[in-house]
């Protein structure tokens, strides 16, 4: 093809389409301002689970996250700041808690995360991609006396969406996963998961991306996309302009300020913490979700990572140690209670929340060459694959293999 493409941003999503847009032909450089998978894909869940794809609004969140607002160590905090963008993403997100925009969200989500599994277990088969990676069954577990409300309800919603779940007592629970403690009461058994090292994931296709020539510049700010009669002709990128055919915009929580000249509004708030220990004898060796706290357990190779809490309002400012123990503290309530937590590594990083939980995936209206995709929340790792795929059918004039309509730019 010989066309020049210019990818900002070397998360997950920003390398992934690196990857695919070179396997179309492309000539690639990737541009970040920090270093190669360092922001948000550094120490995120690790999760590739197209079975957890219900967004964020709905029915009751409001109430629910009401009542945390006050609590820095609540799984939904706010930092108090006088910010219109803030006020327009509330405003935002309210309107998108209807049931019915709650099932077409989570419709649009399954199948964009879907077809990511099978693209990953391609990379890993052919070697384009080698990383900590797993396969098997992901395991939601509840704490509360009234638990098998919940389980069963969670259950029936993973059979819907075509998934195989079995709700488990408590006895069932510690044979599938003899790592947690005995305030698990129940849980649900979702099969056909994926997890992995989300960072060693990101620096492999990196790494395969320079060795067949593209080029990838760290620690360089992309200050603008550079438009010529309404066209997309590359990045000012430090002291230089980088020329390109084609721009995709995968900066995460800073793709808002990248696209607001071009016309775009995008509403995207940041946030997210984890710690990661080194594993114990008889860790769980299954990825759990403690569904009340909010807060995912996932072993990484001989690590243990805590990730969780929803932060809005955050950017800019250092991380509050207050949300990054709650975090660790509402996951170990999952464990037994002799567990030692050693070595620990903190972790605070912008996760990028669009207002209705939906990422934005798409040609940036009115610019033609810019493409965008951001905002992919908790679902990066998960989406990465499948965004990457979609970006490079976009930039080579083919259908998309998933419907995009649900992720528009201009939704908003």
């Amino acid at each position: 093809m010989g066309d020049r493409a210019v990818v900002v941003g070397a998360g997950a999503v920003g390398v992934s389409c690196a990857h695919f847009l070179a396997k179309v032909g492309f000539e690639v450089t990737v541009v970040d301002g920090g270093e190669v998978g360092r922001g948000c894909s550094y120490a995120n869940a690790g999760l590739i689970v197209a079975s957890h794809n219900v967004p964020l609004p709905g029915p009751g969140v409001v109430r629910e996250g009401l009542g945390y607002l006050g609590r820095r160590d609540g799984p939904f905090y706010i930092r108090p700041r006088p910010d219109p963008g803030l006020a327009r993403w509330i405003r935002l997100f309210l309107g998108a808690c209807g049931a019915e925009t709650r099932r077409r969200g989570a419709e649009a989500l399954l199948a964009l995360s879907r077809p990511s599994l099978e693209i990953v277990d391609g990379l890993v088969r052919s070697g384009d991609a080698s990383f900590p990676y797993a396969r098997g069954p992901l395991l939601s577990v509840y704490l509360s006396e009234d638990w098998e409300i919940a389980a069963r309800a969670e259950a029936v919603e993973q059979e819907e969406a075509g998934f195989t779940a079995r709700v488990l007592g408590q006895k069932e629970v510690r044979v599938v996963e003899p790592g947690v403690g005995s305030r698990v009461r129940g849980g649900v058994l979702v099969e056909d998961q994926a997890w992995g090292d989300c960072y060693a994931y990101v620096r492999s296709l990196a790494d395969g991306l320079e060795r067949d020539g593209a080029s990838i510049l760290e620690g360089v700010e992309v200050g603008q996309v550079v438009v010529s009669h309404g066209r997309a002709e590359g990045v000012i990128a430090g002291d230089e302009e980088l020329p390109a055919d084609v721009v995709v915009l995968a900066a995460g929580a800073s793709t808002p300020v990248l696209v607001k000249p071009l016309g775009l509004r995008l509403p995207i708030q940041p946030g997210g913490y984890s710690s990661t220990f080194s594993a114990w004898e008889g860790a769980p060796r299954t990825p759990l979700m403690v569904g009340e706290a909010h807060v995912v357990l996932t072993p990484i190779g001989d690590r243990i990572r805590f990730a969780g809490t929803l932060e809005l309002g955050a950017q800019g400012r250092p991380p509050d140690p207050v949300r990054a123990g709650a975090v660790v503290s509402a996951g170990r309530k999952s464990l037994p209670e002799e567990v030692p937590l050693e070595d620990e590594e903190t972790w605070f990083g912008y996760r990028p929340l669009t207002a209705d939980d939906l990422p934005v995936i798409g040609w940036v209206p009115g610019v033609e060459g810019a493409i965008v995709a951001a905002g992919h929340g908790t679902l990066g790792f998960t989406q990465a694959a499948a965004t990457g795929r979609v970006v490079a059918e976009l930039a080579s004039c083919e259908d998309p293999s998933v419907p995009l309509e649900p992720f528009s730019p201009d939704r908003f």
